[in-house]
């Protein structure tokens, strides 16, 4: 059903007329169109409208989907020029203003501003260019997104004043002053690419035309910059247009592009030649008074905050971090000239990209140990509003300071502050955090230290619970009945409890009912991480044996087999006889483990080799021990040689077995 275009309550000029034309140019656009169509549908019922659409010959239902909308529908031959297409929609346009959309584009729900504007004929006729906000998504979840504040609206009214599109790629209209803001948001998905080849084709589809037009005039600074956004990829060439542009703007430094271009040569070169890069940033501000009331100049200093910290300069990096405070805020409080926006987005806008650079600036402070100014950067943030890389980032940064600081009071805090929240990720990652951070400590004394700073925080949680035991810990009775207790009511074993495994087995307590509650997957990572953080890790285990138990089913064996593994690589603290007996139970663990979960009958010397090493190595022990003992001295040799070649890992404890073996049979 077409929109209806003449319906009283639709407000018009004075004499009845057109107020907007909505100029679209398409091809293939079935998969996205209609969401835009019908995103204007508010504003065209409110205010006296026009839709015309220009299609540049698709080959899907995009005609047809638009002839739904409106009857103003053409074909428009394509010359490789999106200029010449959007001008051909321009000319057909009867209305006193003028706006453009793309169909992967669509307009906020929120369009009372706009409809408050041309319904008042004092505003209309005050401005000849409006720009509004567009903001560019990178993910489908459209959490990753740049700002720009583009050139959307001209009026058309007066034909002493034409206006036209130019640019053969990147097409645009020229600022018209008096110029006025719409702060509603257009959202774009175009960039938003299906596979790596869809981006790299019209990538490269609009690098062509940029080059060719370049050809034609090496001095506009507008193709120059938008080359510089496309040639990432060309090296040389993308250092031959910075220098081209540099040079352009050494001679006309207020030109309209001019503080976009110094932007991305100083992005590009940020890794490359960080000491030109900040070079870049200084002769930004050369000659340029007005430097500081432009939207261009938070980018400036968040790319010199970035440099500065990146080359260890830390005090010099926070004294900017001031700086790209006071100039954001300036920004959020309208005090900037928002122009630039219309030739380039502005890095450093975005409450995101705001976030990332508190937490740069929180860092340089724990790098010059001002441990309070850090702490004062980050503090009033909302566990509950971030999301993704903006709070593990956050985390991140508390992690480093408290580290630094050996005070953990404030990551208590953290903890208590996200256990409150409604996402469990945040709260897995919490305590994945406050468990790396606790077995990053080396000794015992240090992670006493830390267990005590949780408790005396005054935050309660499970968390600090299992703290407490770690401060209490002993061979008593109470202790083991608390332990017990504790580790029966851990619903979560994925991420911060590993210290109440290893305290279960330094304790003897049977965990073996628990298994049950854990994913099988993580058994090795998180037996590997407890012995990597406890030298006595294998005298526990060697003490602990293997209770029946544990073998049960199948998953308590992989547990028990798993738990011998980890506890083989770090028993350097044994003497020989328990090393023995405790690589012994290991080899012995796994090959039964091994003929548990394959069919016996499959398992031969050809059909193993699709096995992974470690079951293979498990196989052949299984085979060396049978030989043992039926008193195959040779046959046990052999087994340990074959299940070494099928599994290098395990040398050092095949190695050992070997030399106790030949030392029994001499």
């Amino acid at each position: 059903m077409k929109v209806n275009t003449k319906r009283e309550s639709k407000i018009c000029t004075e004499d009845g007329g057109i107020i907007l034309s909505i100029g679209m140019i398409v091809k293939n656009e079935e998969k996205v169109l209609r969401r835009c169509l019908d995103s204007l549908k508010p504003l065209m019922e409110q205010i006296s409208c026009e839709l015309i659409i220009a299609d540049t010959g698709s080959t899907d239902s995009t005609v047809e989907i638009a002839k739904e909308y409106t009857d103003n529908v053409f074909h428009f031959e394509w010359i490789n020029d999106f200029a010449a297409a959007r001008n051909s929609t321009l000319e057909k346009a009867k209305g006193q203003w003028y706006m453009f959309i793309d169909a992967d584009e669509y307009l906020d729900e929120d369009i009372g501003e706009m409809v408050h504007f041309f319904k008042i004929p004092e505003l209309r006729s005050k401005y000849k260019t409006l720009e509004i906000m567009l903001r560019s998504y990178g993910d489908d979840a459209k959490t990753d997104y740049v700002d720009g504040c583009l050139v959307r609206f001209q009026r058309i009214d007066d034909p002493n004043d034409p206006i036209y599109f130019v640019g053969s790629v990147h097409e645009g209209m020229w600022i018209r002053y008096p110029l006025g803001y719409f702060s509603t948001i257009i959202h774009h998905t175009g960039y938003v690419y299906s596979s790596q080849k869809q981006m790299q084709n019209k990538k490269e589809r609009n690098l062509a035309l940029m080059r060719e037009e370049y050809k034609n005039n090496p001095n506009d600074l507008r193709m120059l910059s938008h080359l510089l956004d496309g040639c990432n990829a060309y090296p040389l060439e993308m250092e031959k247009y910075i220098d081209e542009a540099l040079k352009i703007i050494k001679t006309n430094r207020g030109h309209f592009y001019a503080n976009v271009v110094y932007m991305q040569a100083i992005t590009y070169y940020k890794k490359l030649k960080p000491e030109y890069a900040l070079q870049l940033c200084d002769e930004y501000y050369y000659n340029f008074e007005k430097a500081d009331n432009c939207v261009a100049t938070v980018a400036i200093s968040a790319l010199k905050l970035n440099l500065l910290s990146s080359l260890g300069r830390y005090e010099e990096a926070c004294n900017e971090l001031k700086n790209y405070i006071r100039l954001y805020n300036d920004y959020k409080n309208d005090k900037l000239v928002l122009t630039d926006m219309s030739a380039h987005p502005i890095y450093g806008l975005t409450e995101h990209e705001y976030y990332k650079f508190l937490y740069t600036g929180a860092l340089c402070f724990q790098k010059l140990r001002k441990y309070d100014e850090a702490f004062e950067l980050i503090k009033d943030l909302s566990f509950e509003k971030l999301d993704g890389e903006q709070f593990r980032e956050l985390l991140g940064t508390i992690r480093e300071i408290c580290k630094d600081k050996k005070d953990y009071a404030y990551m208590a805090k953290s903890y208590g502050e996200i256990m409150k929240t409604d996402s469990n990720d945040k709260k897995s990652l919490a305590l994945y955090m406050l468990e790396n951070v606790y077995y990053s400590l080396l000794s015992g004394v240090d992670r006493q230290v830390y267990a005590l700073d949780m408790i005396n925080s005054g935050v309660t949680g499970k968390y600090i619970d299992l703290m407490r035991l770690v401060v209490e810990q002993n061979d008593s009775d109470g202790f083991k009945t608390k332990l017990v207790e504790f580790v029966n009511n851990v619903d979560d074993w994925n991420d911060g409890y590993s210290e109440a495994i290893y305290l279960s087995i330094k304790y003897g307590i049977d965990i073996s009912e628990n298994i049950e509650k854990m994913k099988a997957s993580l058994f090795r990572v998180k037996l590997e991480e407890i012995a990597n953080a406890n030298d006595d890790f294998a005298e526990y285990v060697y003490n602990y044996g293997v209770p029946e138990s544990y073998t049960s089913s199948i998953k308590k064996f992989y547990w028990i087999t798993s738990l011998y593994e980890k506890a083989s690589y770090r028993c350097f603290e044994l003497d020989d006889d328990r090393k023995y007996e405790l690589y012994n139970r290991f080899v012995s663990l796994l090959g039964d483990y091994v003929m548990n979960i394959y069919n016996p009958e499959l398992l031969n010397e050809d059909d193993i080799q699709v096995l992974p090493n470690l079951h293979k190595f498990g196989f052949y022990m299984y085979q060396a021990q049978i030989s043992l003992n039926v008193g195959d001295n040779v046959g046990y040799i052999r087994g340990m040689k074959k299940a070494l070649v099928n599994c290098e890992s395990m040398r050092e404890i095949v190695n050992f077995l070997l030399e106790r073996f030949k030392k029994i049979i001499e």
